[in-house]
């Protein structure tokens, strides 16, 4: 039997934005799965555990197999455990061996050149080789690749000594042969007897890699899944099986349209010129690894850093950087990652009919009364949506609904260009086909739909949707 390393039954944890209750119990060598229902809510607080701000309130604690109160076991968490994610720290000068050394536990000037001096070590030397990293010490963070910077965190684990690894959503960074590759790397740490955590939202992921899956939903722990229930018994205990696709979005042929953008030489430091055509009802999508170009490009979009050279050529017509303002919102559409936080495209407060009307009034005729448009907007809205949801805040409709509405929206507005930054970024598994249909149906229209992500290849072999995959087209950077 393996040693256990905590074990917490009947958690009750408490934050500024309310009660989680939560059953965790890993054991030396164990790999376990952690998917939520929801991120932004149970999946922050579950990471907030591992990163000592979120404190047990009730339930009991043990720590190697010994019962112990919640402040050891709180401390035994801060000391022991490693959460590893896709940031890689803002200092552009931080090399890998700040990385391991500054950014670790040592402490004291003796402790600092011992771990020094253990860098060169015949261990150290030989895991790195296992690992595959054959970088100088001197080599910046920012210049590794993203499969080469998680495998040096793993290395950082190792000479760390840290006995809990938690791995946030890797899935979103890493390209599905990369992901393989450090999980190779990871059997090596549960090999030393390391636990290891994986956060993620892939449900096929989890289910090659983890001994275990426990389910969050609804804020507290709702179940465990063992290997001989892996498949759809996930989806059925989120509550996530989708009807059926209904008559009025059969698939049908996409035809090639006119070509609506033309990038040409299109220069925007520090990254290489882009080139490249999308035509009306295709999908084009950008590849973006580690994060670098959609950043660049949501600050040329929605930022004040344009391009410094190039052709941007919209519809037939050449726009510079400074007209993208005047365009964007009714010619060019913009979905973000999380489309109603902060900066996104809908407003909370507001009814989800007020929020269709403030982005398609402005767009119609000037003679239309607006009190029959308004009224077109409710008839048309409510093909997809009750009436009485329609007529309620957006803050009060479920996430999956809120986002659905995001992609109406654009829908309704019909803009030519639709560019989608990492839409299945954080997104539950179960949303993914979801999304894909409203892609579809927006390039259906004959809108031509970018999108912008760390990858699409895992999502492409789970989706049934024929007409997406036919209308899908990659860019090369």
């Amino acid at each position: 039997m393996k040693e256990e390393l905590i074990r917490i039954e009947h958690g009750v944890f408490r934050s500024d934005t309310g009660e989680y209750r939560f059953d965790i119990s890993v054991s030396c060598g164990e790999c376990i799965g952690v998917y939520v229902d929801e991120y932004l809510t149970s999946g922050t607080a579950y990471l907030d555990l591992f990163k000592g701000r979120l404190a047990l309130t009730d339930g009991r604690a043990f720590c190697c197999g010994s019962k112990t109160g919640a402040a050891v076991i709180e401390h035994w968490i801060r000391q022991n455990t490693m959460l590893v994610d896709k940031s890689r720290f803002a200092g552009r000068e931080l090399t890998m061996r700040d990385f391991v050394l500054a950014l670790g536990r040592t402490t004291s000037y003796r402790q600092k050149n011992r771990s020094a001096a253990r860098l060169k070590s015949l261990a150290a030397t030989d895991m790195l080789r296992q690992l595959g990293l054959e970088h100088s010490w001197e080599t910046r963070l920012a210049d590794l690749s993203v499969l080469d910077y998680y495998r040096l965190s793993v290395f950082r684990a190792w000479f760390t000594g840290c006995r809990l690894l938690v791995l946030d959503r890797l899935t979103e960074a890493l390209r599905r042969q990369d992901q393989d590759r450090l999980m190779q790397c990871v059997q090596l740490l549960l090999g030393h007897g390391m636990a290891v955590l994986l956060f993620d939202m892939d449900e096929m992921f989890m289910f090659r890699y983890a001994g275990r899956i426990d389910v969050i939903k609804e804020r507290r722990t709702f179940f465990r899944l063992y290997p001989e229930e892996y498949g759809p018994r996930l989806f059925e205990l989120l509550g996530w099986e989708r009807a059926s696709r209904p008559a009025w979005m059969e698939r049908t042929a996409p035809a090639k349209g006119k070509t609506v953008l033309s990038v040409f030489e299109l220069f925007l430091p520090p990254l290489p010129p882009l080139s490249f055509e999308i035509c009306a009802g295709e999908i084009a999508f950008l590849h973006d690894e580690n994060y670098s170009t959609g950043r660049r490009l949501h600050d040329c979009f929605l930022g004040n850093q344009g391009w410094q050279n190039g052709i941007f050529r919209l519809d037939g017509r050449i726009y510079d950087h400074s007209e993208l303002n005047r365009i964007i919102g009714t010619e060019i559409g913009i979905q973000i990652e999380q489309p109603d936080r902060p900066g996104g495209v809908l407003f909370d407060n507001m009814t989800a009919l007020d929020n269709l009307c403030t982005c398609l009034i402005p767009k119609a005729d000037k003679w239309l009364i607006r009190k029959k448009l308004v009224s077109s907007i409710l008839e048309e809205a409510t093909r997809w949506f009750p009436r009485e949801m329609l007529l309620r805040p957006l803050s009060a409709w479920s996430l999956p609904d809120r986002l659905r509405f995001s992609y109406y929206r654009w829908y309704l507005l019909n803009p030519k260009l639709l560019i989608c930054f990492f839409p299945f970024a954080g997104q539950e598994s179960a949303h993914h086909k979801m999304i894909i249909d409203m892609l579809v149906l927006c390039a259906r229209r004959g809108m031509a739909v970018w999108i912008i992500s760390s990858g699409i290849d895992a999502i492409c072999e789970k989706t049934d949707n024929e007409e997406f995959l036919r209308r899908l087209r990659y860019i090369k950077e």
